[in-house]
């Protein structure tokens, strides 16, 4: 009997569950990879971020044979069914709102050819649906270490055989390299990390103290097997971080209308000013709030932003100019090539106080938080390099000090004082 698998955001050979449990049922097996037109164009995907999926596949074609088309998810399988003819189906479980409508398409076209479709728990420590529901992370977290599991998996041998489908070198895909992020370092980068140094640095953009290892975790280079047993013992807190992205799936599983709507909800009727010119400022980078142009511009330029940093955009964007966020969730969807939709609305939510596990109003001030978390101002100066001359003690308070830059569009004081009678109104 032979067998297709449908690889989706498990793209390695190593410790891969369902490549794993497909490879002892048989031992003929058809590999392949669908560059979704629908979903690339939902997700805005440009050419950089292209060109990272493009070497993640790269990466997996040298290990086993894989071929990879373009077109929908529709259209590909009933290619790859008729020319395959395969008994059996197998690809991954998917917790994702768009993921679970993708697999009820690929199980529904499955059903139509006679073919059989198994879905392969894998791409997370512990299930969803396994820990009894929890609204807060803490009590989530202490049942999810108890059922973390760290058996690895490794594929069987099996034959791909020869098929008139084509591989990733026949695709004519226009893509541009993405610094610094390349699939082929995902490894060393995990075996380097000084992970018990992580909880110190983590939270300093300017320095290289975060993991940097979420596009590894995205698109499935690493296991998470693999991280979680070299962070073990070195940093709870990277532990932890794990956990939170495994805590935003068990509140989308639990709580599936938390896609569109807030988790909280006394918080679901907040009256977003959404000012036009506002938004605009804030795409273009153009705040007048140094720290927070930079986290914009990095994230623009690198199509990734350091952790704290999301944090203090996001705040300055819902808080403080009092734009919906989901509008911001949208904003980091077309950039971020760690993207994921679980996790960036769980985020979202979190930092605008209007998701789960929220304090009763959480506040990122940016002067504050440029003082602490950049205090020489390298970050600013990096990706706002023609303030490099300006003293740092003014580039954190724009407030105070008038700089030969964008004039802040608001105070940030002022428009404080009026988020928390909005929020105080809903509490």
């Amino acid at each position: 009997m032979r067998a297709v698998y449908l690889f989706k955001r498990d793209l390695r050979a190593r410790d891969n569950r369902g490549l794993a449990y497909a490879s002892k049922r048989h031992k003929e097996i058809v590999p392949f990879f669908i560059f979704d037109k629908d979903i690339i164009r939902d997700l805005k995907v440009d050419r950089k971020r292209l060109g990272y999926l493009y070497k993640v596949l790269a990466l997996l074609s040298s290990q086993i044979k894989v071929y990879c088309m373009q077109g929908s998810t529709e259209e590909v399988l009933k290619e790859v069914f008729k020319t395959a003819k395969p008994t059996h189906l197998y690809t991954t479980t998917s917790y994702s709102w768009s993921g679970r409508e993708r697999n009820k398409v690929i199980k529904s076209i499955c059903q139509a050819y006679g073919v059989e479709y198994v879905e392969v728990f894998e791409n997370f420590l512990v299930r969803p649906e396994s820990i009894p529901q929890k609204k807060v992370y803490t009590p989530f977290y202490t049942e999810w270490i108890k059922r973390v599991d760290l058996t690895e998996e490794d594929p069987q041998d099996f034959k791909v055989p020869d098929l008139p489908l084509p591989t990733l070198k026949d695709l004519n895909i226009d893509f541009d390299s993405l610094e610094p992020f390349h699939p082929e370092d995902c490894f060393e980068r995990l075996r380097s990390f000084p992970f018990e140094r992580y909880e110190e640095l983590r939270n300093y953009p300017a320095i290289d103290g975060s993991s940097r290892l979420s596009p590894c975790i995205r698109f499935g280079v690493l296991s998470l097997r693999s991280i979680f047993k070299i962070a073990q013992g070195r940093s709870e807190q990277f532990i932890k971080e794990l956990a939170w992205r495994e805590f935003w799936y068990h509140i989308a599983y639990n709580f599936p209308q938390t896609k569109d709507l807030e988790f909280h909800e006394k918080r679901r009727n907040i009256r977003w000013e959404n000012r036009q010119e506002y938004l605009q400022a804030f795409l273009e980078a153009k705040t007048g709030y140094p720290i927070v142009d930079a986290g914009i511009r990095q994230l623009k330029e690198e199509k990734w932003l350091h952790n704290r940093m999301r944090m203090i955009v996001g705040s300055f964007l819902t808080k403080v100019l009092l734009i919906d966020w989901r509008i911001g969730e949208e904003f980091f969807k077309e950039y971020l090539l760690d993207y994921d939709e679980v996790v960036n609305i769980g985020n979202w939510q979190w930092t605008a106080s209007v998701g789960a596990d929220p304090k009763p109003f959480r506040l990122f001030n940016p002067i504050l938080q440029a003082q602490r978390y950049d205090p020489q101002c390298e970050y600013i100066k990096r990706y706002i390099p023609e303030l490099s001359d300006i003293p740092c003690e003014k580039l954190h308070d724009p407030i105070r000090y008038a700089l030969p830059y964008h004039k802040p569009i608001v105070n940030y004081y002022q428009r404080i004082s009026i988020a928390k009678e909005l929020y105080r109104a809903l509490s």
